[in-house]
């Protein structure tokens, strides 16, 4: 649906800066599906029906130059915003014990993940890809007396994500996760902690039709703040868990994905 036309119907509901409108669809018609904010500058909308494409924002302080900037631009980064040279250091994870041990604890060998070995930081390092192009990456130190545990590599605004799903996305909070979030046949979302940066937002809306927020319990309140942020552009969730997904077994990470995708429908 063109852009430019879903701003001109959200327009006329003239909703005031700091209100909330939610109703029926101006572009679907179903009842009750369409959220419209207007918070903190920012004119955002979404329809939630699953057979509707009404998603956008923008904000509301803009000159008139810059909505036409803005209307004809792409929403997402494109790859040559970035630069990123795989490192020589770089190599297989096949050649180093430590990282095939890693590897092997949290069975995190068979998803689309491409996984390599830093022998310089002695890290075993996930990266980061855009349309089968490198883009970043993300290395978790091998020893435990490592500091920081996790290094980001170059200066990608992409998440690590990985999993084929374009239904249904989980937002974790480390690569790990997201790897046995793909196992369970969804896509898994790394966000490296429990803040959800501004510039992960539009990549993650791009590729999932809908996303789970699924932090450890001791971060629940900033799960329900991630989930507000992103039903601002896609249908979102926050999933409890009652153990760290990393430990979950494959048989576990089934079962669990099929209870998700039951929740939608």
């Amino acid at each position: 649906m063109e852009y430019k036309y879903q701003l001109n119907k959200i327009k006329e509901l003239n909703i005031a800066s700091g209100q909330h409108y939610r109703g029926d669809c101006l572009f679907c018609l179903n009842r009750n599906t369409l959220s419209v904010r207007s918070e903190n500058g920012r004119l955002s909308w979404n329809c939630f029906h699953a057979n509707c494409d009404a998603k956008g924002s923008l904000s509301v302080s803009t000159t008139v130059d810059d909505l036409q900037n803005f209307l004809h631009s792409k929403t997402k980064p494109s790859i040559e915003q970035f630069s990123f040279t795989v490192p020589r250091e770089f190599v297989t994870v096949y050649g180093n014990n430590k990282a095939r041990e890693y590897i092997d604890k949290y069975q995190i060998e068979n998803t689309e993940a491409r996984l390599m070995y830093d022998v310089k930081q002695d890290r075993i390092v996930f990266l980061i890809e855009e349309e089968g192009t490198v883009v970043g990456a993300i290395g978790r130190a091998l020893a435990d007396d490592t500091f920081p545990k996790w290094y980001k590599y170059g200066t990608s605004s992409l998440p690590f994500m990985v999993g084929t799903n374009k239904y249904v996305g989980v937002l974790v909070e480390d690569c790990v996760s997201a790897c046995k979030v793909a196992l369970a046949n969804l896509t898994g979302i790394a966000i490296m902690g429990t803040r959800l940066p501004d510039e992960y937002i539009v990549p993650i809306a791009d590729k999932i039709d809908r996303c789970f927020v699924c932090l450890d319990k001791d971060a629940t309140e900033k799960s329900f703040k991630i989930r507000d942020t992103l039903s601002y552009h896609i249908p979102s969730y926050v999933e409890m868990i009652d153990k760290d997904l990393k430990y979950y077994s494959i048989n576990e990470l089934k079962e669990w994905g099929e209870k998700i995708c039951k929740k939608i429908g």
